[in-house]
């Protein structure tokens, strides 16, 4: 019974530990600055039409819905995607962050955040600025944070 005590204590203070340590090595203010810069990454990316810029923001095995609802799954589709569309219709498009409205971490590797973006120049509504949020879950993975999953939905009119 003593053996068994003193190896729970051992666990429970090495457990401790751990936490700790893992505690004190996240830096909130620094990971928010790395995520924000995936975040613009995104639109600098799309601004010069570089669909291999754009989807090395996401993971290898990331998964992307777009406004009209499809589907993409896998970095190399994701940017099959981005490549069709800025060689068609957003091929002179501009796109604008508006704003992070929030930045939430789920886990210190973990992070879900919503992006508000206006896009002019889509050939198939002219004159228009299309309203955008974008909704992404970030993880970090060798120290690197990238978009595991997203999905865009547009504005209409009478949302904010």
């Amino acid at each position: 019974m003593k053996k068994f005590l003193i190896i729970l204590l051992i666990t429970v203070a090495l457990g401790l530990t751990f936490h700790t340590s893992l505690a004190q090595s996240f830096n909130e203010t620094k990971e928010r600055e790395a995520i924000k810069l995936n975040i613009m990454g995104y639109e600098d990316g799309w601004n010069k039409h570089d669909a291999k810029a754009i989807a090395e923001l996401y993971h290898t095995d990331a998964t992307w819905i777009n406004w009209f609802g499809e589907y993409e799954k896998g970095r190399d589709s994701i940017q099959v995607h981005f490549h069709k569309i800025h060689n068609t219709y957003y091929k002179t498009s501009h796109a604008h962050t508006v704003s992070i409205e929030d930045l939430i971490f789920i886990k210190p590797d973990v992070a879900v955040s919503h992006v508000r973006m206006d896009l002019t120049g889509d050939e198939r509504y002219p004159e228009q600025t299309m309203r955008f949020r974008r909704t992404i879950i970030l993880t970090k993975r060798d120290g690197v944070w990238r978009i595991l999953t997203g999905q865009n939905a547009k504005l209409r009119e009478d949302v904010n």
